[in-house]
């Protein structure tokens, strides 16, 4: 537990300032080049990100779940990545000049996705950087290198930020493009750590790895179409770069939800997977519980609250000419706890070993999301994109729940995600109505406050942060932090834990 706590304490980090600099960055972008130069951007993004997994291959899952197991001292990973050099490297460089070519053999035509070549030539680019920075990051993860992950992390985005303002206001597009790639600079240099390592004896690519790659990389291909933003692509078939541009605002703000338990779940799988190579089904069903009550804790307030403050915080981050995008982004940010919920599952079917579950399941939801997409999109646009993303995100987090429940007996106490659900709705409800009260930045501060304030309150009250699980952050959290601030979180956390509860530290 206390290595599972560490790595995800540094992920976390990690993770806050990828968020921070990542939302300066859209916000900066949204500035300077308007709804229609954000929706290029978002995108540009969706589809290297969505080409990434695609020529990916389900190589970083390999690495992610099975380097532990060939780690030896003086021989990290026993090489592994450098056996699967050759199996990404290919598909890795046929799409970048996909990307590259089809600006110059396109760039004269008309259609909904046509842009300048040096726009192309930049995607092109950030395909190639972003999908071999993932496998170094993969080949970290695999490790536990969680503290190396998250100093580069912390480079990148310092070289992300002024190269993406720079680039915008000067070049456009493909000059904010150009602070994107250099987010991934560190990583990508860091590849060549894990490359040079010559392979152990016994270090061979076995069908059972074969298998996880392929099932995890069919789950992610079918995932695509079910939260990978694949609303973009029918936003841009049916609509102007204008609507992408309004309903990225809406996806901006809800990645400062799902970004952050990405990275706070980013050790769960080689956590859960050495478990589960021991038999240890307890501390799989502990681990659990614990990951998704402290998720919906801490995602609950900014997905309700966020979305009660919305109305007047969207105005205020963007321009006013984002205003159109309110309503699509109340929804998606709302929705978005099934999105940060569902990844505790759906990570620990895959270090159980069942992710032979994902083949059924991901291609009939992903065939639903699609066909109602189709169908809902022509007419509603944007607000009605937002709507079956929510519809089909909700359903999915269903899904994953009870096939752990009756398929993998792993459980977590129902009236306990009661209780903290209501803590979000009134967290949610103090907010909406001081804002009512007073629709305006200082207004936006109180609501703020409001909604913090109902929260915490019902948290104490409701009894929802047993004392058990502080015992075990109090024990565990790494050496990095400062005491201080160690000193300060503790002592908040057993404020809001219930009194009787808390006598038992004494």
């Amino acid at each position: 537990m206390a290595s599972f706590i560490t790595a995800s304490a540094f992920s976390t980090l990690a993770g806050l300032v990828s968020l921070s600099f990542g939302f300066l960055c859209s916000i900066g972008i949204a500035r300077l080049l308007g709804p229609d130069g954000s929706g290029a951007i978002a995108f540009s993004l969706w589809l290297t990100t969505t080409m990434t997994l695609v020529a990916g291959l389900g190589i970083s899952h390999i690495l992610n779940r099975y380097m532990p197991r060939y780690d030896r001292p003086g021989n990290p990973g026993g090489g592994l990545t450098r056996v699967l050099l050759p199996y990404f490297a290919m598909p890795v460089a046929l799409t970048t000049l996909g990307f590259a070519g089809y600006g110059y053999v396109f760039q004269n035509s008309d259609g909904a996705f046509t842009y300048t070549p040096e726009t192309w030539m930049m995607i092109a680019l950030f395909f190639a950087v972003f999908s071999l920075a993932s496998i170094a990051e993969a080949s970290a993860r695999g490790l536990n290198r969680f503290d190396e992950t998250g100093r580069l992390v912390f480079i990148g985005c310092l070289l992300q930020l002024p190269c993406v303002l720079i680039g915008a206001y000067f070049f456009g597009v493909p000059g904010a493009l150009a602070g994107y790639v250099a987010r991934y600079i560190p990583q990508l240099v860091k590849l060549s750590k894990y490359i040079k390592i010559p392979a152990a004896e016994g270090v061979v690519v076995q069908p059972k790895m074969r298998a996880h790659a392929r099932n995890e990389w069919f789950s992610d291909i079918m995932g695509l179409m079910i939260w990978g933003r694949i609303e973009i692509l029918f936003l841009g078939l049916y609509f102007s770069t204008t609507e992408i541009g309004y309903y990225a605002a809406g996806l901006t703000l809800s990645n400062l939800v799902v970004q952050l338990p990405t990275q706070m779940v980013a050790a769960l799988t080689p956590h859960m997977g050495r478990h589960h190579d021991n038999d240890d089904v307890q501390q799989i069903n502990l681990t659990y519980q614990r990951v998704l009550r402290w998720i919906t804790l801490m995602m609950m307030p900014i997905c309700f609250g966020g979305a009660a403050v919305i109305p007047v915080m969207l105005p205020l981050l963007f321009v006013p000419e984002f205003a159109a995008a309110i309503p699509m982004a109340i929804i998606i940010v709302a929705s978005a706890l099934a999105t940060a919920l569902s990844m505790v599952p759906s990570l620990t079917i895959s270090a159980r070993e069942m992710s032979s579950f994902f083949l059924y399941s991901t291609p009939i939801l992903a065939v639903l999301s699609v066909g109602v997409l189709a169908l809902v999109v022509p007419s509603l646009g944007g607000e009605g994109a937002a709507w079956v993303r929510a519809a089909i995100h909700i359903i999915w987090l269903l899904w994953l729940v009870l096939f752990c429940w009756f398929k993998l007996d792993v459980k977590f106490d129902v009236w306990e995600m009661i209780r903290l659900l209501s803590a979000g709705i009134a967290c949610a409800a103090a907010a909406h109505f001081t804002l009512s009260y007073q629709p305006d930045i200082w207004g936006l501060g109180l609501a703020i406050a409001a909604g913090a304030f109902s929260y915490l309150f019902s948290l104490r009250l409701l009894k929802c942060i047993p004392v058990e699980d502080i015992w075990a952050i109090e024990a565990n959290l790494p050496k990095v932090i400062p005491e201080r601030l160690q000193d300060v979180a503790i002592k908040s956390l057993y404020f809001l834990a219930p009194a009787e509860k808390r006598s038992l530290n004494d």
